[in-house]
């Protein structure tokens, strides 16, 4: 194994948590050679100094809680991470629903949506929503309790 690339693989997990495939993408990127790239990350993986799980569930609670993202978009960020996508769903599951009602709440809270909206005004929270990652079901239950 060579120890500059496990070297260059823990300077860039001190600076964050990677995945397995972030870093092996980094790595390469830095024309590190691919048999060594993934000698590491399987090492690395196997003392769990890399742990996917453990991004993953890190990254749901930051996108749910502080971003308020919802699921959709959380799934596909952690795709583009290249978390599992049944490791995704099993984390995903995991997350109570009325974590997504109370940030589409405060997201409407925080936009002041009005008492009475317009039709207009509706279809455009809904498609800020949307973008947010809710879910349509998500959305439309939201927005019939204005």
């Amino acid at each position: 194994m060579s120890a500059k690339v496990r070297g260059a693989a823990l300077t860039l997990l001190g600076r964050r948590d990677y995945t397995a495939a972030e870093l092996r993408t980094r790595l390469i990127d830095k024309e590190h050679p691919r048999s060594e790239v993934d000698e590491v990350i399987a090492d690395l993986v196997d003392d769990r100094t890399i742990n996917d799980r453990r991004v993953a569930t890190s990254h749901i609670r930051i996108a749910s809680q502080i971003k308020g993202r919802g699921r959709m978009r959380i799934r596909q960020e952690l795709a583009v991470r290249g978390i599992d996508r049944h490791l995704a769903d099993a984390l995903l599951a995991e997350l109570p629903p009325e974590d997504e009602t109370a940030a589409i709440q405060k997201f409407i809270a925080r936009k002041r949506f009005p008492e009475k909206p317009t039709q207009a005004e509706r279809q455009k929270l809904y498609q800020q929503l949307l973008r947010k990652g809710f879910t349509g079901d998500a959305i439309s239950k939201a927005l019939s309790r204005k």
